[in-house]
């Protein structure tokens, strides 16, 4: 089991209001708002936390660069992907390889 996968995990295993707390915390950790891809709509929308929120929903739709891997959230958890605002959370990503 990876970093990711073990998080994962402990998220699954935590009650509803301590996993809101959890993400809600990786927010506050989460660097998309310093990102060239991020936008005032996405801003507007307090849209964080892709890479395990899933892609923007209307918000964001091309790539203007990535800096993803330097990323807090990114380097905890372990993830092997980019561009999750656009292509979606590292669990989904996981899935389609």
């Amino acid at each position: 089991m990876d970093a990711f996968e073990k998080l994962q995990s402990e998220l699954n295993a935590l009650s509803e209001e301590e996993r809101r707390n959890e993400i809600a915390s990786m927010k506050g950790e989460c660097i998309c708002p310093d990102c060239p891809t991020y936008t005032q709509c996405a801003s507007e929308n307090d849209e964080r936390l892709y890479c395990f929120l899933g892609k923007s929903p209307e918000c964001i739709q091309s790539e203007q660069g990535c800096i993803c891997p330097d990323c807090p959230v990114a380097d905890k958890a372990g993830l092997t992907n980019i561009y999750f605002c656009t292509a979606g959370s590292e669990k989904a990503m996981r899935q389609e390889k």
